[in-house]
């Protein structure tokens, strides 16, 4: 092999460890507790806002796709019961969250109670439950793992503004409590919005993170076999 041919080979293989690498980037997650969960709709936080309370609830076991215990049925209920609009596009980890309504939500820096938070390193949904500096805290569903004790629900977990995994969305016609009216939304319940998800909302769900983290990978070392980069 001559030395061109091995300089760019070597070129190529640091490219690919470093796209790897940003897969498998995970976002700083800390603090919170555990609240062991017992049976399913069991209701482990709450989030309150404007004068309305929503609930977290859990399915023993987690909830995917279209199940009202699923990360993004959380956030549709909540713009449901606050606002009376629909929340979609909570499809994958790049998605920008949508409103049935004809606004729209923003990336922001300065996020605020009630805000939508997004994962970059998995297909995770969240709300912002408070923020202390640079500290938010967020309230979410199905963040449940098994322990020793059982099926436990993670509650009160934190990141950081500035965590490049981590994204805020908020509303661009945000009540502050002047009462703005409730927009009409297409769905009747948030029930009925949450069956409706699409295939590609399935598809992208918490149930297959940990396979998406997998194929990125594999896909980038199957595209370097097939150039003749390694072999």
């Amino acid at each position: 092999m001559s030395k061109l041919k091995k300089t760019i080979s070597i070129i190529s293989i640091l490219i690919i460890l470093s796209i790897v690498l940003a897969v498998f980037a995970a976002a700083t997650v800390g603090g919170g507790s555990t609240k062991a969960v017992s049976y399913t709709g069991q209701t482990v936080d709450t989030i309150s806002f404007n004068g309305v309370t929503v609930e977290a609830k859990y399915a023993l076991g987690g909830g995917y796709g279209s199940s009202p215990y699923s990360c993004a049925a959380l956030v549709m209920k909540f713009y449901k019961a606050v606002y009376g609009f629909d929340v979609w596009n909570l499809s994958s980890s790049s998605a920008t969250p949508t409103c049935s309504n004809g606004e729209h939500f923003s990336k922001t820096n300065t996020p605020r109670v009630g805000d939508i938070v997004r994962f970059q390193d998995r297909t995770h949904w969240a709300l912002v439950k408070s923020v202390k500096g640079n500290t938010v805290t967020i309230i979410e569903q199905n963040w449940g793992y098994y322990s020793s004790k059982g099926y436990v629900a993670a509650v009160g977990r934190t990141v950081k503004i500035g965590d490049s995994q981590v994204s805020f969305f908020t509303y661009s016609a945000y009540d502050d409590g002047s009462g703005k009216p409730l927009e009409p939304a297409e769905y009747d319940s948030w029930e009925e919005a949450v069956l409706a998800t699409t295939e590609t909302e399935k598809k992208y769900s918490i149930e297959s993170e940990d396979n998406l983290i997998l194929v990125a990978a594999g896909e980038q070392i199957d595209k370097a076999f097939t150039a003749g980069v390694i072999s």
